[in-house]
């Protein structure tokens, strides 16, 4: 149970760096697509990345960068889909693991009350 617990951290901080990689990946495309054809939309899009970051985390901004590459990216936006669903699974399943790793055994005054209601 011990590995499966350090195989879930290694999955859940390797989900993270690549949301992370994707996000600035994510600014970086849009601010050169607002550059090349100044594009109102994605320049209000690339400012809700960045507000998104530091408001909700990666949430607003995962799904803004979806938005945008919606019809410019079928593998990033398919990616993007998959990092927006694996990272909260991954984050529930440690939480499990954390807690079903470390229960503590029963005291012996908790033994006895056990007994004692049987």
């Amino acid at each position: 149970m011990d590995a499966l617990f350090w195989i879930a951290i290694v999955f859940i901080f390797i989900v993270g760096i690549a949301a992370l990689v994707y996000l600035i990946k994510s600014l970086i495309d849009m601010w050169r697509e607002y550059a090349t054809t100044k594009n109102e939309t994605v320049l209000l899009l690339f400012i809700l990345n960045i507000v998104g970051v530091f408001l909700s985390g990666s949430l607003l901004s995962m799904i803004v960068a979806i938005i945008f590459y919606w019809n410019r990216s079928k593998k990033m936006r398919n990616l993007g889909i998959f990092l927006l669903i694996a990272g909260p699974i991954l984050f529930i399943l440690f939480i499990i693991g954390s807690f079903t790793l470390y229960d503590a055994p029963m005291m012996e005054w908790e033994q006895f009350e056990n007994e004692m209601n049987l």
